[in-house]
């Protein structure tokens, strides 16, 4: 052996996001990874201005794909709010199905972003607020908030217990910490 320091290649995962206000927040669960000491690079790409649901869905896939073509992916994630990617339209139902063939974890915010974050606040966990009204609802808890924040900004609110919090009642959050190592099957 010629004593050099091995570096470990870090595991990659491909993370769709709806716009910045995902990004933002894909950049927390890397930072909370890097914080855990794990070896998980997550490439965040904006799929904006792809437009509707399917158009994103696609618009990840490609994404992915030429991301692949570069290191391999240990898994992919899309972030997309439930009032966006609604199943019950044809555009909707074809999103899902080729999410679900390209085996994504498709991570839905009910019905929006600001509902995802107001999740993360004590005994909120449960909160459903109706499509257009989560941003008021959030605001009444955190009044600094805007769209678009930076994951700096974020993390001022959002802690790694607040979205494992967040986990134990959106299964799909929950596979893609797990894909990431930041929680674990309990036994």
């Amino acid at each position: 052996m010629s004593g050099r320091n091995l570096i470990e290649q870090r595991v990659r995962i491909f993370l769709g996001c709806e716009g910045e206000s995902e990004q933002g927040y894909g950049r927390i669960l890397q930072e909370f990874a890097d914080d855990a000491g794990l070896h998980v690079h997550l490439v965040i790409k904006n799929l904006q201005p792809a437009g509707d649901p399917l158009s994103l869905a696609r618009r990840a896939v490609r994404l992915s794909g030429n991301e692949a073509r570069k290191a391999s992916l240990a898994g992919k994630a899309i972030i997309f709010d439930a009032d966006r990617l609604d199943g019950s339209t044809e555009r909707g139902r074809k999103a899902l199905k080729l999410l679900g063939q390209e085996e994504f974890i498709v991570v839905l915010q009910r019905p929006d972003h600001e509902g995802l974050l107001l999740r993360h606040f004590a005994g909120h966990e449960h909160d459903d607020p109706p499509s257009g009204h989560s941003m008021n609802r959030l605001k009444a808890l955190w009044p600094e908030y805007h769209k678009n924040m930076s994951a700096a900004d974020l993390r001022q609110q959002l802690s790694l217990e607040s979205v494992i919090r967040v986990a134990e009642v959106a299964a799909e959050l929950r596979l893609l910490l797990k894909a990431i190592g930041l929680v674990r099957d309990e036994t």
